[in-house]
């Protein structure tokens, strides 16, 4: 059964499937090998089945549910109302009064809701294999790493036992594991979507990102999930996913621009530094030779993630219960959370200057291109390489992403080629706040 968001509406319109045949081959592929990892909690089967069954005496509806009946998976850093919420910490466990207003959207509009997905515990990493429930498989490769943090939710839609998958974005958790495992992975700029009833790694930048097969059915889960919401103070009133380009705009007009090839950054990966350069070929083939800018001011940004002041949010989130449980939490993350106490506010507001500087320089690059085009990951690690250094893979996954949300950028990870050892190769588009749909469009050039 293919559970892609287009393919299964396609189905349901059609007669083929009811919503209740769908539930329970979900429920089925949960308890397959490559699901092993994946899941934190899932929903109870006759629960599951009785609200497949109330979805399919809804079917005269579907014109007005864009995602009737299409099961999807929750980071276990979202509430969902009456389930628990772990950030793949036990300990931490408390049970949700309430969902996230993205997730409350998205019932709204006729998803089915399956369960929770693991992590890299408290959002912390770019690897996926810090946490307690196990390490999520990459589905091509099962001696790689899936990506992190949302590790488990890109699995999940990778390996077609779920449509779509709500991830969060800190400094590359909605576009890494995209890249690890073959799907599109849409991260909005921060204040598109509410940051209300999930827990924070960076709240000042954080954002729910969502997991499609496809870039177009990305758009369609995020047209759904955005909106203003008044209780959170980091929400956006007059945030437009569409404020960039028209929905006429040809693809081919897009002024598209990357970095030079001596700030590019593979980490002695041959294979994938010549990936990026057919990439380049065809993504150059559709909207003309692409440009180069200066990347060095969006690297320095990127930077201060992990080796400056803005790991000392995630301190803000979950330090104090870290330091009350001296037992939990894994010993990764603990050091990484704990030891950002060492910044001073000092620190701080230098790397807020540096922001705006970089912003300052953003506004300017925006006159003159439409659209920046870099690699999501320069390497892929094997399991064994991220056990042995959690740390090195993890600052090096995070080379061409880290940068976005500081900067309030939107971008849209797709494949784009196949590396030597199996993997998928992936790209990310990114563009100013409010060209999510421009991104979409040219992802679904590149990815149809």
């Amino acid at each position: 059964m293919n559970l892609s968001p287009s393919d299964l509406l396609a189905c349901y319109r059609a007669g083929n499937y009811t919503v209740l045949e769908v539930a329970e081959f979900v429920l089925q592929r949960q308890q397959a090998r490559d699901q092993e990892g994946v899941w934190v909690s899932t929903v109870p089967a006759e629960q599951l089945l009785a609200r497949a069954r109330a979805l399919d005496a809804r079917r005269h509806e579907i014109d007005q549910l864009p995602l009737f009946g299409l099961p999807f998976n929750v980071k276990d850093c979202i509430d969902v109302a009456g389930e628990h919420t772990t950030a793949a910490c036990p300990e931490f466990a408390y049970k949700a009064k309430t969902s996230s207003p993205a997730v409350e959207r998205i019932l709204a509009a006729g998803a089915l809701y399956v369960g929770k997905t693991n992590m890299d515990q408290f959002a912390t990493g770019l690897v996926g294999t810090r946490s307690p429930y196990g390490i999520p498989r990459n589905p091509y490769n099962p001696d790689y790493i899936s990506g992190g943090s949302s590790s488990g939710t890109a699995v999940s839609v990778a390996t077609g036992s779920t449509s779509f998958g709500l991830g969060t974005d800190t400094g590359g958790s909605g576009r890494v594991p995209a890249a690890y495992c073959g799907v599109t992975g849409l991260k909005p700029a921060p204040g598109a979507v509410s940051r209300r009833s999930m827990v924070a790694a960076c709240r000042s930048f954080d954002t729910i990102s969502v997991y499609t097969p496809k870039p177009n059915e990305a758009y369609t889960v995020l047209e759904v999930m955005a909106g203003f919401d008044a209780e959170d103070p980091f929400s956006n009133p007059d945030y437009r996913l569409d404020r960039y380009g028209e929905a006429g705009e040809a693809v081919g007009s897009l002024r598209v621009m990357t970095i030079g090839p001596e700030q590019r950054e593979f980490f002695g990966n041959t294979d994938m530094a010549q990936l990026f350069e057919s990439a380049l070929e065809h993504v150059a083939a559709i909207t003309g030779a692409c440009g180069q800018f200066d990347y060095q001011p969006l690297k320095a940004v990127g930077d201060l993630m992990f080796f400056g002041p803005f790991a000392a949010e995630r301190d803000v989130s979950v330090g104090d219960f870290l330091e009350a449980n001296p037992h939990a939490g894994e010993a990764v993350v603990r050091k990484v959370i704990l030891e950002s106490r060492r910044y001073l506010a000092k620190d701080a507001y230098a790397a807020l200057y540096q922001v705006h500087e970089a912003r300052r320089l953003l506004d300017q690059l925006w006159r003159d291109v439409d659209v920046v085009m870099l690699p999501t990951v320069g390497t892929q690690y094997r399991i064994e390489e991220v056990l042995a250094d959690p740390l090195t893979p993890n600052f090096n996954n995070g080379y061409y992403t880290n940068f976005a949300n500081p900067l309030g950028l939107a971008g849209i990870a797709v494949p784009c080629g196949c590396s030597r050892v199996g993997l998928p190769f992936g790209i990310t588009f990114y563009g100013p706040a409010g060209s999510e749909a421009r991104l979409t469009r040219l992802a679904a050039a590149i990815y149809p």
